[in-house]
């Protein structure tokens, strides 16, 4: 992700098999193989890559060893997020099962997880053909797994520490959505997989959350609290825009984080990933386990796990004691455990070592104390997996489990604010979750322009989240959006957007490549880290053609602007000048759309600059580096989005000029290019609608002057002031001014032989104002 934070990236030695092919969305696999344990040779063999990342991780010998805690300073809007702890209700376990890495790990898990009949957990196993698939399945069966608790998703990887780069599951008004941080770069197939299990697979909304950080290195609590190591500091560094208020308004926005507690780091020499639950677990709100190290152990690392003790007790925990210790082969952890509902599996290393059988007992007695009767506490050889600085925590993710009674249903846009435009194309996106996580039986969508007094059905769509909807002419300044979902037994739960939003009747001109490039310019290429970006308004000179850009491009069909290869650290950097013919004293809203992706998972972010604070901002008052209008992460072709509704002259200079920026986070690195593709970028201009044509002696707004709007002009008549007209023109009465004949702005008996001759003459229907 960012260039300080991956310095470490940038020289470091590439573990990983292949490199990020030129135009390619994915590495290029290794040679086919027939594994070690008689697979097919149709199964590719991944190298059994480490929790550690390629290049080493960073660590800050000078932290200071004593937690702290960091507080969001905003309020987010837009619905409540919530991360779930790990002893909350749990649907299923997310396996990676990759050949050729420590397979036999997840093949005990999952049989242990499925096996018993009065159990209903669900093991999600993500593996990269149906050749793997087969042999996962016939593994699992010869364990005696329960298959019919196994489901499989079918994606690219690179590695199965699925609990570092995969998805971080969070509650959205009660219904299940997932959040992405940035994994290893060198893993660009790893780092797709949870918009790929949320998008394609479970369906649930993915938000892009810009930030570096591994899933074990996160450790939810209770009461919106979090746990993190120093290292977050480090992978987001304050160079790139990323303080403190920064880190914790992001940890509050995309996972319901209100106070994030950070812990030191344990040097690298004892723990090479930095992430928390290599020492630290949170058993239930009253309950932490942590690592005490032997006599003899690294002091900086028993400094920070004795500081940890008393930390947590003013936290109101009970702090239990595990044993740790690391030599030449491994850190040799305990609390790399985890939880699903009344069992918890925890390694243990005696099945390689005698030695080590009393230190196993000793854990799995401290382990049985911190969590009480009734909960089971499962051990797992992981002797053979430990070498590679994980046990169980790293290769697992719980998939919350949803215990409501009826539906939980969230609207995420339009969500309330929006202005609205009638006859335009939108999506309505939402998530719903049922009781156990089940497929819901009906979807409807309906729509209210009268602040929820009445609603109109829209559609009954299956439950993907999204539905393209034109947005009807009906102007309101109260309009919702209604979502009900249905379950198969007939339980009902709904939602609405949070607060209201407009539709109006105005104009709208498009601005894009396809239909008016003459009046864009466009300039990349690259530049060698934010700084020089964010006190100009171009940064790049090199002007690039994405006239052939057509708007319906997807990945792979080469139908887009590639741009050129950054040089090594260097970031693919463009500018988009847009000339917009409107005056910005009319402008009612713009709204940006671009379309595109970058190689390896780079993070491409989109911005506006602001012509007042001379800086890029997200168009809404927030400036600097990571302050953008939308971010996107992935594989193939996504979606960056901004609205801008007010001050439009910070961002439409005085010679009509829109200056658009889209970043890369991420330089060509160990090989890997990153250059950015561009299918479509538009700038959509709303203005306030023209001055209405009056139709004089029309009252009732049936553009004709008859007898029926005598009673209407004799109330205005007998209203003094115009102001006081009492009528609502949308309710059917049209405007006071129609009824002035003279011209002085007030209806009064001198206009009544103009209106008596209107109505004589009966002239063809004209158009009326309709405000």
């Amino acid at each position: 992700m960012q260039s300080a934070g991956l310095g470490w990236m940038l020289t470091g030695v590439l573990v990983c098999w292949g490199t990020m092919a030129l135009g390619a969305d994915v590495p290029v696999a290794p040679p086919t193989e027939t594994s070690a344990d008689g697979l097919s040779a149709e199964i590719e063999l991944q190298p059994p890559l480490p929790a550690t990342r390629e290049g080493g991780t960073p660590y800050d010998p000078n932290q200071p060893l004593t937690p702290y805690v960091i507080r969001a300073q905003r309020d987010q809007p837009g619905g409540l997020i919530e991360s779930a702890p790990e002893y909350a209700p749990v649907r299923g376990v997310l396996y990676s099962y990759v050949p050729g890495q420590w397979t036999s790990v997840v093949v005990n898990l999952v049989a242990t997880l499925t096996a018993p009949a009065n159990r209903d957990e669900i093991a999600y196993v993500v593996v990269s053909s149906t050749a793997v698939q087969s042999a996962a399945s016939s593994a699992f069966a010869a364990a005696g797994a329960n298959l019919s608790k196994v489901q499989f998703i079918l994606a690219p990887l690179d590695a199965l520490w699925i609990r570092d780069y995969g998805p971080h599951f969070i509650w959205r008004d009660g219904a299940l959505g997932i959040s992405d941080s940035h994994y290893y770069p060198n893993r660009s197939r790893d780092n797709f997989i949870p918009t790929l299990v949320g998008d394609d697979y479970f369906l649930m909304p993915t938000d892009d959350l810009p930030l570096y950080f591994s899933g074990g290195n996160f450790m939810p609590g209770p009461n919106r609290t979090g746990f993190v190591t120093a290292l977050i500091n480090l992978d987001n560094p304050a160079s790139e825009g990323f303080n403190a208020d920064l880190i914790a308004e992001l940890y509050q926005a995309y996972l319901g984080i209100d106070e994030l507690h950070v812990m030191p780091q344990l040097p690298f020499s004892v723990d090479g990933t930095g992430h928390i639950d290599m020492w630290f677990y949170i058993v239930d709100p009253q309950n932490v386990i942590i690592a005490q190290f032997k006599p003899g152990s690294n002091a900086t690392a028993v400094t920070i796990t004795e500081n940890a003790v008393p930390y947590m007790q003013n936290l109101g925990y009970t702090v239990h004691r595990v044993p740790a210790w690391h030599n030449t082969r491994a850190h040799y952890s305990y609390t790399n455990a985890f939880r699903v509902n009344d069992r918890i599996f925890i390694p243990t290393y005696g099945a390689g070592s005698s030695a080590y059988l009393a230190d196993d007992a000793a854990a799995l007695a401290v382990w049985q104390q911190a969590a009480g009767p009734g909960v089971e506490i499962v051990p797992i050889n992981c002797w053979d997996i430990i070498p590679a600085s994980g046990a169980i925590h790293c290769i697992v993710k719980q998939v919350p489990r949803y215990t409501g009674a009826t539906p939980a249903v969230q609207v995420i846009y339009p969500r309330g604010g929006e202005l609205l435009v009638a006859g335009e194309t939108i999506t309505i996106e939402w998530v719903a979750t049922d009781t156990n996580n089940a497929p819901l039986a009906e979807i409807d969508l309906e729509y209210s322009a009268d602040g929820g007094r009445s609603y109109e059905w829209i559609a009954s769509p299956a439950d993907t989240g999204k539905f393209i909807w034109t947005v009807p002419d009906e102007p309101s300044a109260d309009a919702r959006i209604r979502v009900t979902a249905q379950s198969a037994g007939g339980a009902v739960g709904m939602a609405t957007s949070a607060m209201p939003f407009e539709i109006v009747n105005a104009p709208q001109t498009r601005y894009d490549f396809a239909v008016t490039p003459t009046a864009i310019a466009a300039f990349g290429y690259q530049t060698s880290n934010w700084i020089p970006i964010q006190i100009q308004r171009r940064p790049v000179n090199t002007s690039v053609g994405l006239a052939i850009a057509n708007g319906i491009a997807q990945s792979g069909d080469n139908v887009w602007y590639t741009s050129l290869s950054p040089s090594t650290g260097w970031e693919s950097t463009h500018v988009f000048d847009f000339q917009i013919n409107e005056n910005p004293a009319e402008l009612l809203k713009i709204d940006v759309t671009w379309r595109g992706y970058a190689d390896a998972c780079t993070q491409v972010e989109l911005y506006v600059w602001d012509n007042v604070a001379n800086t890029w901002g997200d168009g809404q008052g927030l400036l600097g580096q990571n302050r953008f209008f939308d971010n996107w992460a992935g594989n193939r072709d996504g979606l960056l989005t901004g609205t801008i509704r007010t001050d439009f002259e910070r961002y439409v200079d005085a010679n009509g000029v829109m200056t658009l920026l889209v970043y890369a986070e991420r330089g060509t690195f160990s090989g890997t290019v990153v250059r950015t593709r561009h299918d479509y970028l538009s700038a959509v201009v709303t203005t306030q609608p023209p001055l209405p044509t009056y139709c004089p002696g029309d009252m009732n707004c049936d553009t004709l002057v008859t007898f029926a709007d005598i009673s209407l002009f004799i109330a205005a008549i007998k209203t003094a002031d115009p102001a006081d007209w009492p009528f609502d023109p949308v309710g059917g009465v049209c405007a006071y001014e129609n009824g002035d004949f003279t011209g002085d702005g007030l209806v009064t008996f001198a206009d009544l032989s103009g209106f008596i001759a209107a109505i004589k003459t009966n002239p063809e229907p004209c158009e009326t104002m309709i405000p």
